[in-house]
């Protein structure tokens, strides 16, 4: 393994081990703090472009949102974006977020932020430098990520909610999803 590769290895793994504490350690706060949600779980849907080729992606994936005050919060998520066989890329990315209105409504609006690492593989078809000859070319990397944006929780029943977000950022540009969610503990009642 060269030593760029390790280097990238050890910073996945430290992002990783640091999401965990965290959210171990405000799972733990937040179970003697609130009356509201303490943590809840969502799928996501949606679509997404980077910045340089505007190629549009699907997005799938979940995250894990645990409150550690009331209104304030901690989500790591991964996300799989597909373009084709031949273009796709994973992220996981540790969020904050913050709900701007009292988290035990109907309507939660909420701002979302966060930096992660990105994982992309692709192939692509061109000629050989050299001779000219068809060829191609397998590529596969790792950077880092970062978006910020906002979004609304809608409370279906007072455990399952809908939330539509949109995000800008860096690998990906735009993106845009919608959410199905389920909170563990039950909210209290305005």
């Amino acid at each position: 393994m060269s030593r760029n590769a390790s280097t990238k290895c050890s910073f996945s793994r430290w992002i990783i081990a640091t999401t965990l504490l965290l959210c171990c350690a405000g799972y733990s706060a937040a179970q003697t703090q609130l009356l509201g949600p303490k943590a809840e779980v969502r799928g996501t849907l949606g679509g997404s472009t980077f910045n340089d080729n505007e190629i549009p992606h699907g997005v799938i994936g979940g995250s894990v949102r645990v409150y550690v005050s009331r209104r304030f919060s901690l989500e790591p998520e991964v996300i799989y974006m597909h373009h084709s066989e031949n273009d796709h890329d994973i992220i996981f990315q540790p969020n904050v977020a913050v709900d701007l209105m009292k988290p035990t409504g109907k309507f939660v609006p909420y701002v979302i932020a966060g930096v992660g690492v990105i994982h992309h593989r692709g192939r692509f078809s061109g000629f050989d430098f050299t001779t000219g000859a068809p060829r191609t070319f397998d590529t596969s990397f790792t950077s880092w990520t970062a978006s910020a944006g906002g979004g609304v929780k809608i409370f279906v029943t007072d455990k399952l909610f809908i939330a539509p977000e949109a995000r800008i950022g860096r690998e990906p540009g735009l993106r845009g999803t919608f959410s199905i969610g389920y909170v563990f503990s039950s909210r209290e009642r305005d």
